[in-house]
């Protein structure tokens, strides 16, 4: 008896000890400062694009974040998140030339260079 006594009592004390942890949690509250959420999808269920969504190429922002140098041809760039590789398309543009420390793209007839900086490239028109 006082076996099955003691298997209730401890089983009592761990469902308090539980619920007083539980009830310790703090909520997370996301603070936007003026940004759009992240965790919040731009595409609904039924493939409905929501408000406020671009396509990267509507927003204009090309950055070169790093570059993988093959000299045997077969480098590839991380551009603004993504990987390519020569003659690839990334945002309507095509990446003629990856090279050590820039990558050349093509846009319509404009030529373009990213040059690898600390900290993301810059976008310097050629023609």
């Amino acid at each position: 008896m006082k076996q099955t006594c003691a298997k209730i009592l401890v089983f009592l004390l761990s469902i308090i000890v539980v619920a007083g942890a539980r009830a310790s949690v703090r909520s997370f509250t996301y603070q936007d400062k003026g940004n759009r959420d992240p965790f919040i999808s731009l595409v609904t269920q039924d493939g409905r694009v929501l408000p406020g969504a671009r396509p990267l190429s509507e927003t204009g922002n090309i950055e070169l974040e790093g570059i993988i140098w093959d000299p045997s041809g077969k480098s590839m760039a991380i551009i603004n998140g993504k990987l390519v590789k020569e003659k690839q398309r990334i945002m309507n543009m095509q990446v003629l030339k990856i090279k050590k420390a820039s990558v050349i793209l093509q846009k319509g007839g404009k030529v373009m260079v990213i040059n690898l900086k600390k900290g993301g490239g810059s976008l310097n028109g050629q023609q």
